[in-house]
């Protein structure tokens, strides 16, 4: 037994453990769980999981060639190296395309602070408790972006099971006073 039919032998009788009802999970609706079990099925809800490197697997083993860019970059973009100043354009590019491709329809969100308050250009993202530092600094020129899909926020920040809107809002911090827009393209 070769070692590729080993290893199918084993995906096809390991459990779907993504949940519908929660986080990234929502993306993959319902009908697509109860299917079958197919190395498809299963890169979906390894997807939903946020477990990209089992579904860059499946994706190579189901068609023999290696993962698109388009979910490499996705992977990229959920990477604790990307949670500081800088990188949120690249992030949310990428967040967009991925999801894109998975066929939702996301939507670019700008949050942009003002005031004349010291440190009003500053944005910050609370993490939650217990984490090592309670706060990271996201923007230093009054500006950050994210994707919205539905009543969920995905940035570097929230991991691919995103965050309700209303927790990513209370989350984000500044000295300056918050706004959010969607836009239709970044900068």
């Amino acid at each position: 037994m070769n070692i590729r039919v080993l290893f199918l032998t084993l995906v096809l009788t390991t459990a779907v453990q993504a949940s519908p009802t929660n986080g990234a999970a929502g993306w993959v609706s319902q009908a697509i769980l109860q299917m079958p079990d197919t190395l498809r099925t299963r890169m979906l809800a390894a997807i939903a999981r946020g477990d990209f490197a089992e579904a860059i697997s499946f994706w190579e083993l189901q068609t023999g060639r290696t993962a698109p860019q388009w979910l490499l970059a996705l992977q990229s973009a959920f990477s604790t190296t990307n949670q500081k100043t800088g990188p949120c354009i690249q992030v949310a590019r990428s967040v967009f395309e991925g999801f894109k491709q998975l066929g939702r329809k996301p939507s670019y969100v700008e949050f942009t602070t003002s005031g004349t308050h010291r440190g009003a250009n500053l944005i910050g993202f609370d993490l939650p408790v217990g984490a090592r530092s309670k706060t990271i600094q996201i923007s230093e020129n009054a500006v950050h972006y994210a994707v919205q899909i539905e009543n969920r926020l995905y940035d570097a920040m929230t991991g691919p099971a995103g965050l309700p809107l209303a927790e990513y809002m209370a989350r984000l911090q500044s000295p300056g006073t918050l706004s959010m827009k969607i836009v239709s393209q970044l900068p």
